[in-house]
């Protein structure tokens, strides 16, 4: 196979999961749920039971057509011939829909079993179709004529007479463009394209999960919707969206002028695993706070006005702190400032000081304090910045 045509099958594969997703969302049915390779393609379905079956066909170039003997129109009747032989119930049960991004010409089988009307006309249809089974000389295709004309006359007429053609549809680049058309009310403009790429990306795993699984799985439209809501919920006024996970790094990754929050909490003699879940809760906030600037999901000055909350809680906490340890006069020991200082960490380590009402995930406050940190903004032991401003080249 070569390069190109092992691409365009990629791109086939990818268009089948996201039209997928395109059909479950503009279906009027709540009720509906979809599979992918399980019937055909991708198939609308009543539990185990396929109610309409859907072959997409698409083209990156705008090549190709469905003519009368056109191979995407015989390979796609081919496919549900075998589907019916082995259960023939489908021939009456069932839909049969091509979609296509090629074109079927005026006057052609494709042409006529299109859902427009003055445009369909099944019967006529069949006739095109059974001349040319009857009638070609492509031996690529006799195998498909073959199986054609081994159903009997009438189920031959009853498949033709179901078969729906969707042509000249959107390109997988296109069809983006339509999945963002069916969310647009579910959130304000400037974040249709952060909640379509969410989506998609839990789209595209829930499809993984349902084509590697040994047993059937159905995808509802409720899901989706369901997570449309979910998501879009975190795009508001008193949210913010929290991606689901972030890159961690080694503290050997770290720049000196990074590592001063760590300092910070070696001076206090923090154990070791509090130290690990302080350079995680770092990294987070850090790489979170940064994807909300660049995706511009925050109000001008946002993070200003968070930090000088959080340092205005730590100045009445460091304050308090100060007033205790000053009882003890020139006596004070370094090991009772170790104890105060880390009290001091452990108190506002579990404030629950929110940048956004709803966005309540802990690291996001617990991190931003470790990057104030970072630049002596705030502090744990008493002694804090004259023994760490040097790092600082203060």
């Amino acid at each position: 196979m070569s390069d190109h045509q092992a691409s365009e099958q990629m791109i086939g594969y990818l268009y089948q999961v996201r039209y997928a997703l395109y059909l479950l969302l503009k279906n009027t049915d709540d009720q509906a749920q979809i599979s992918i390779e399980r019937f055909d393609d991708i198939a609308f379905s009543n539990d185990d039971s396929p109610e309409i079956l859907i072959q997409l066909k698409h083209h990156v170039k705008a090549h190709g057509d469905l003519n009368n003997a056109s191979t995407d129109m015989w390979r796609t009747i081919n496919v549900w011939i075998d589907a019916i032989k082995k259960n023939p119930s489908l021939i009456n049960s069932t839909k049969f829909v091509i979609i296509t991004t090629a074109v079927a010409p005026i006057g052609t089988a494709a042409h006529h079993l299109k859902m427009e009307t003055g445009i369909r006309d099944s019967a006529l249809a069949f006739q095109l179709l059974q001349n040319t089974a009857n009638d070609s000389n492509n031996k690529s295709h006799a195998g498909y004529y073959m199986n054609f004309n081994s159903l009997s006359e009438e189920a031959r007429r009853s498949l033709v007479d179901k078969i729906i053609v969707i042509d000249k549809e959107n390109t997988i680049a296109n069809i983006e463009k339509d999945i963002k058309d069916e969310i647009k009310y579910c959130c304000l403009p400037k974040h249709s394209n952060l909640i379509c790429e969410r989506l998609e990306g839990w789209w595209f795993q829930k499809s993984i999960e349902a084509l590697v699984s040994d047993t059937p799985i159905f995808i509802a439209q409720s899901q989706v919707r369901s997570y449309i809501v979910s998501v879009s919920q975190e795009y508001t006024a008193d949210n913010l969206p929290i991606d689901a996970t972030f890159d961690m790094v080694d503290l050997s990754d770290l720049d000196v002028k990074e590592k001063i929050f760590y300092e910070q909490l070696k001076l206090i003699c923090l154990g070791n695993s509090r130290l690990q879940l302080a350079l995680r809760d770092y990294y987070r906030a850090f790489q979170q706070r940064a994807n909300w600037v660049r995706n511009d999901l925050l109000y001008v000055n946002e993070l200003d006005d968070y930090e000088r909350r959080l340092i205005d809680e730590w100045e009445h906490a460091f304050s308090e702190m100060q007033d205790d340890l000053n009882d003890y006069g020139d006596e004070i020991t370094e090991d009772q400032k170790i104890k105060s200082g880390k009290t001091l960490f452990s108190s506002i380590d579990k404030k629950d000081m929110r940048i956004r009402p709803l966005c309540s995930e802990a690291f996001v406050m617990r991190g931003s304090y470790h990057i104030l940190a970072n630049q002596l903004k705030v502090g744990w032991h008493i002694d804090f910045y004259n023994r760490l401003k040097v790092l600082l080249g203060k």
